[in-house]
């Protein structure tokens, strides 16, 4: 868990706990206000993601989601938006920014809702700026799953999740949501 804060680049707080229903809940407060640093440009993020998968010895190892087509969550929100992360390994310290993005919006309430996100909608970034070249996730080489609250909305926030999984649905065909750009040679690409 991080936030503009623990970097000294905002004021932004955040904490994950476990109610009394057994839930976890990801919440805090949200701050845009940028410090008087001359530095910090923007400011106002929150975050959470999931551990590395490890092998013995430390080893680094993925996780394969391969097998499945969508990411299905029960969450019960505050009428705000959060972005949901999946990283992928990255060969080259110049890929350590690389992230898929996809945007949850929750109704707030009292009720739960259950998204289920197909793989084939989540976009390219790196280091948060979306990517004209984008890509599919390359489910066999995930490292981390995360979520963060940066919807530059001074004020608490708080997700209640009950459950994060994977799923397949064999009706599911899409492979990619995003149109994809063929450059000419001598311009940019692969």
């Amino acid at each position: 868990m991080t936030c503009d804060a623990d970097n000294n680049e905002g004021f932004s707080s955040c904490k994950f706990i476990i109610n009394g229903q057994n839930k976890g809940v990801f919440k805090g407060f949200l701050s845009t206000d940028i410090p008087k640093d001359g530095k910090t440009r923007r400011a106002g993020y929150c975050s959470i993601r999931t551990k590395r998968a490890r092998k013995s010895f430390k080893r680094e190892s993925y996780l394969n989601w391969t097998p499945y087509t969508h990411l299905v969550l029960r969450v019960r929100g505050d009428g705000r938006s959060y972005l949901l992360n999946i990283s992928t390994c990255g060969y080259f310290d110049q890929l350590w920014n690389d992230v898929y993005h996809y945007i949850l919006y929750t109704r707030g309430g009292p009720y739960w809702q259950v998204s289920k996100i197909p793989f084939s909608k989540f976009f390219f970034t790196s280091k948060g700026r979306v990517q004209d070249i984008q890509q599919k996730v390359p489910l066999d080489s995930v490292t981390h799953f995360g979520i963060t609250a940066a919807d530059k909305i001074n004020g608490p926030f708080s997700l209640e999740i009950d459950y994060i999984g994977l799923e397949f649905d064999p009706t599911h065909t899409e492979e990619f949501a995003y149109e994809m750009y063929t450059l000419p040679k001598n311009i940019a690409g692969y």
